[in-house]
């Protein structure tokens, strides 16, 4: 069944305010936590890396913010790869998307040569709670195919001195991804959690390290998605939709 097709297609179409992206039907489906992370991620010039692409949303959503790039999307898997290929080439975006698994190197990825690079990782342990059938899922949700180890030593390895590393981690695991930053030589000195609702857990922590920087650490105040028990965007969130997809 080709691509981007109805009743069973491979991909589906989806829209973020002016964006279209084509995405895996039953793989994973960019969400929320990509918006923030674009609009976290700081502003550089010069290459940047997406680690773990997926359709390709980041590269799009920083093109948007006005960073030229260009941009490197890295994703192992290939329907998702021919996805994002298809997305920054339908939305302008330079680069190139590599059908790649980070756990070795790729001769297109030069060492020391990438002013940021982002990544959305999967959040999911080896081994605990319910594997979902379908490869492509279980990749991007269980780890099945990448390590935080890698994650570290690939950026760490990529970036420039003093280029930045942008991620998205789970708030409950902080203490690991700060230990394994530091230990790759990838400073962080950005932090700011994403809450739901002001009076609930946060969701996501927002990460910016940087490569060979100091030790202070900046810890930003909270986003809140919500602004009050209804479904509105809060003023912060909705500008972001704004000004990133024109919502």
């Amino acid at each position: 069944m080709g691509p981007g097709g109805g009743g069973g297609a491979e991909t589906t179409q989806s829209r973020l305010g002016r964006h279209s992206f084509e995405q895996p039907a039953k793989g994973y489906r960019f969400s929320m936590d990509s918006v923030l992370l674009a609009a976290f991620a700081g502003r550089r010039e010069g290459l940047v890396a997406d680690l773990g692409a997926g359709c390709g949303v980041l590269c799009v959503l920083l093109a948007a913010r006005g960073l030229a790039g260009p941009f490197f999307a890295v994703e192992l898997d290939p329907l998702a790869a021919a996805c994002a290929a298809r997305n920054l080439a339908r939305a302008g975006v330079p680069g190139r998307v590599l059908t790649h698994d980070l756990a070795s190197p790729h001769p297109e990825l030069g060492g020391g040569s990438f002013s940021l690079v982002i990544s959305n990782p999967p959040f999911g342990k080896p081994g605990e709670g319910r594997i979902p059938p379908d490869p492509s899922r279980a990749r991007a949700r269980h780890r099945l195919a990448l390590d935080e180890d890698a994650l570290w030593a690939t950026a760490s390895r990529l970036l420039r001195a003093q280029g930045r590393l942008a991620l998205c981690w789970p708030p409950s695991r902080l203490p690991r991804a700060l230990a394994g930053l530091a230990a790759h030589r990838l400073a962080p000195r950005r932090l700011r959690l994403v809450h739901g609702r002001a009076e609930l857990p946060a969701k996501i922590a927002l990460i910016e390290a940087v490569k060979d920087g100091g030790e202070e650490l900046s810890v930003e105040p909270p986003l809140i998605i919500y602004a009050d028990a209804g479904q509105e965007y809060g003023p912060e969130v909705a500008a972001i939709y704004e000004e990133l997809c024109g919502l």
